[in-house]
Order: structure tokens, then C-alpha cells, then sequence
């Protein structure tokens, strides 16, 4: 990589780096999800957004894009709803209209308003108390589209808590939990799902669910384990309303930290965690994998993405202590712990630090002399490689399965070119309607 000013080593940053500057640049990189995708989990569930034309421009693309508009109305907010002072009715008489026009009744319908009846200090909650008296055999939710309120309610950790207001509290079954905030099937990769489900306990999944029913049953689970940061106002807002224990985990690239808090999920539950032979067990197969892989890549250069996976110093930590040339790192503030960002200061102190949504990434140099590869669309793009791991956070793996598997992602990337240019332009990496 020739050199720039779009990076800065970490070797000249704080633990207190923060990359927003204000004004910020999107990539062509669409995979993340949105409040669409998110919303669209929930099976019978109908969503509706409340915007001006300009603001539902983006939700009605992404629903189509998705095959789903069955799922989605719209109501438009104009000029004369501003000038006559009848938000709240247009809100009121939208959504029944909707409702009455619909082929059948949803079970749950999430309502999004936007910044401009925060604006205008509507009175929505009222609108929302006459809905639910009106219609007592429908859930509605009031969700939020207002990217003015994402410092204080930012949105996916908004509607991920308020998806879930709709259990209620009752008796709890001992041997049944929730994984909270998952977008992707945790039955595959993951050895919370293996461990738990080994023994007797029954997890509870919101993307491996097909009915309503099922999802309301997750207010029966006596704790909810949430392995994202998104997850942690969920996870929080159940423990108070619910009296659901709160396990709140990160996908680790540490074996210390992976037997502590499978230690800990199991003495929650009270049931055995894995003994000492089977963990050492993983950890040769994991430490005999990543020597003849490093042997494959040689000094071939690595660039990590945040939106790939939770906690990117941490892999360039285990990936720089297993022979690998990690050269860059792409996010825009450290929320791992700070022992973490210390080591990777003295392991790598060259380590580049870029913020893909720093204005001046507009300018960025693309190339790059000789093969890279990209974990993350983000890193791909900026390094304008096809030799990357598409994906996003971390399609909800976990434990020492995870990372036996980012392992065997790796060499697919390594070995393998793919259409870059194509794939980060697929808006909702394996959205899939329900």
C-alpha cells in the first residue's frame, strides 16, 4: 500500500480513538443489515414506516430487493401534515387503513416513525394506546427510523430491544434459553448451541423460528445469552421486565476467555461445562490448523473489517501471534478491552489503522502490489482485492468452532477469487424474509 494519510498506525493512537469526524463517506458496500432486515425476522410481523417520500425511498428499495413487500406499507408525511397540525391523526387513520386493506391481520405490526415527528414533538404513544384498543389481537411496537436520535438511540441496539417488548412476564423452564440478537441460524459454528443443546437445553433462536407462536415462546426461557454488543439493551430491558438472567458473552479469540465464559454460562444453568482434555483438545486441532495455514500464506498481507467480525483486534492479535502478517485494521473506535489494544501497539506497532467512513477514504489509493486478503467487504473494497471472506458479524459463531472456522475461511479466500465489485453491492449479507 503506497503511502497515505487515510491511515494512521496504531503505534500513534490512543486507547481513546475515536474516528468521527462529522462529515463521513459511504463505501459500495452494502452487507450490513438495516431496520428492515432486522424487523422482517420476526415471522408475522408487519412493518410500517411513517417518513416523508425521501426517507421511505430507502426502506421500500430494500424490502423489494428482498422479495418482500407483502411485509412492508408506508404511510407519506407532506407538507400539509407539517402546516395543519394532524401528525397524529395521519399516523392514527394510516395505520388503519392498512390494517383493514390488509389480506389478513398480522400478529405483530412494528410502527416506524421518523425524525420529523420528533421534530414536531407528536404525541405518538397516544396513537399507539388507541391502536392497541382498537385492534387487542395485534402486537404493535413502536420502532424508530430517526438517524438524528443514533448517538442516544442508536438503531440496531434500539430495535433489537424493542422487538422484544412484546413477551411478557410468566413461569420460567429451567432448561430453555434465548440467544438474543442473533441474525444468522447459531445451530452451525457455534459451541454455545452444540454445548447447550448436548445437554438437555433447549435454545430458543429468532432466526431459526417460523411462527409467531414460537417467538412469543422465548418468554418462557429462564436466561438470554446475547454474544453481540447490539444485543446488550435486549438483554438488559429482558432481565428487569422479565427476570431473565442476562449472559452477555463476546465471540473471544481467547482460550482463556472462552473457558471462562462457557464456565460461567454452565454454572448459570447448572449443568456441566466441558472438561479439561476436550478443551485441549480444540485448541491443538485449532493450533495444528493455523501452523499449516500460515505455511500456505507465507507474508501474503491481511486486512481486517469490523463489520466483519465483533472484535477485530483481537483475531489481529491471534493471527500476528500465529506467524500471520496482519498489515490493516478497519474501524472507527476501539470498544475492546484495553489490554488488548496494548498488546497489538507493541506486537504490531506498524499495524495501520483506517476509518472506512473517514471522508478522505473517497481518495484512497486501491491498489496494492501482489495478493492481499480481506477480511470483510469493507476491507476488500478499500484494498480492491478478490480474495476476501464475505461476511458479517460473524454469522453469529462462536467458540472454538468459530474460530476453527474463520481458519478454514481464510484459506477459502486465499485460494479462491470472488466477484467483489458484485457481491459487496447485495444489500443484507443472507437476508432472508420470513
Amino acid at each position: 500500500m503506497s503511502e497515505s494519510r487515510e491511515y494512521t498506525y496504531i503505534r500513534d493512537v490512543t486507547y481513546q480513538y475515536n474516528a468521527d469526524i462529522g462529515l463521513a463517506y459511504s463505501s459500495p458496500c452494502r452487507g450490513l443489515w438495516n431496520i428492515v432486515h432486522i424487523g422482517v425476522q420476526v415471522p408475522g410481523c408487519h412493518e410500517i414506516y411513517v417518513c416523508p417520500t425521501s426517507c421511505l425511498r430507502g426502506v421500500v428499495l430494500t424490502t423489494a430487493e428482498m422479495n418482500a413487500m407483502d411485509r412492508l406499507s408506508t404511510i407519506t408525511v407532506g407538507e400539509d401534515n407539517i402546516l395543519e397540525g394532524d401528525m397524529e391523526e395521519c399516523l392514527q387513520h394510516g395505520v388503519e387503513k392498512i390494517i383493514e386493506t390488509l389480506p389478513e391481520k398480522p400478529r405483530m405490526i412494528m410502527i416506524f416513525i421518523s425524525c420529523i415527528h420528533h421534530f414536531l414533538a407528536a404525541n405518538y404513544q397516544r396513537v399507539y394506546k388507541i391502536l392497541r384498543e382498537e385492534y387487542p389481537d395485534i402486537d404493535f411496537i413502536d420502532a424508530y427510523m430517526d438517524p438524528i436520535m443514533r448517538r442516544k438511540t442508536p438503531p440496531l441496539p434500539s430495535l433489537t430491544r424493542q422487538m422484544f417488548r412484546v413477551l411478557k412476564p410468566c413461569d420460567h423452564l429451567e432448561n430453555q434459553v434465548n440467544f438474543i440478537g442473533s441474525w444468522f441460524d447459531s445451530s452451525q459454528d457455534n459451541d454455545l448451541y452444540a454445548w447447550l443443546t448436548g445437554k438437555g437445553i433447549s435454545v430458543k433462536d429468532l432466526p431459526m423460528m417460523h411462527s409467531y407462536d414460537e417467538f412469543l415462546s422465548m418468554q418462557e426461557s429462564c436466561a438470554n445469552i446475547t454474544i453481540h454488543p447490539h444485543a446488550a439493551w435486549a438483554g438488559k430491558d429482558l432481565q428487569l421486565r422479565l427476570n431473565q438472567k442476562w449472559l452477555d458473552v463476546r465471540p473471544s479469540f481467547r482460550y482463556e476467555k472462552l473457558r471462562e465464559q462457557m464456565k460461567m454460562i454452565c454454572q448459570t444453568l447448572q449443568i456441566d461445562a466441558p472438561c479439561e482434555e476436550e478443551n485441549q483438545k480444540w485448541e491443538r486441532n485449532i493450533e495444528e490448523k493455523a501452523e499449516k495455514l500460515q505455511k500456505k500464506f507465507g507474508n501474503t498481507p491481511i486486512s481486517i473489517d469490523y463489520t466483519a467480525v465483533d472484535l477485530p483486534l483481537e483475531m489481529a492479535v491471534f493471527l500476528l501471534n500465529h506467524g500471520f502478517q496482519v498489515e490493516s485494521v478497519f474501524l472507527e473506535v476501539f470498544t475492546e478491552k484495553e489490554d488488548i489494544f496494548n498488546t497489538l501497539q507493541k506486537l504490531k506497532p506498524d499495524l495501520k489503522i483506517y476509518s472506512a467512513e473517514n471522508w478522505n477514504m473517497r481518495l484512497m489509493d486501491r491498489k496494492h502490489d501482489g495478493k492481499i486478503v480481506a477480511i470483510g467487504q469493507q476491507a476488500a473494497y478499500f484494498n480492491n482485492t478478490n480474495y476476501f471472506i464475505d461476511i458479517i458479524h460473524g454469522a453469529d459463531m462462536y467458540g472454538y468452532r468459530a474460530i476453527e472456522k474463520w481458519l478454514d475461511l481464510l484459506e477459502e479466500a486465499y485460494d479462491t477469487e470472488k466477484d467483489m465489485k458484485t457481491l459487496i453491492q447485495h444489500k443484507g449479507w443472507r437476508c432472508e424474509a420470513r
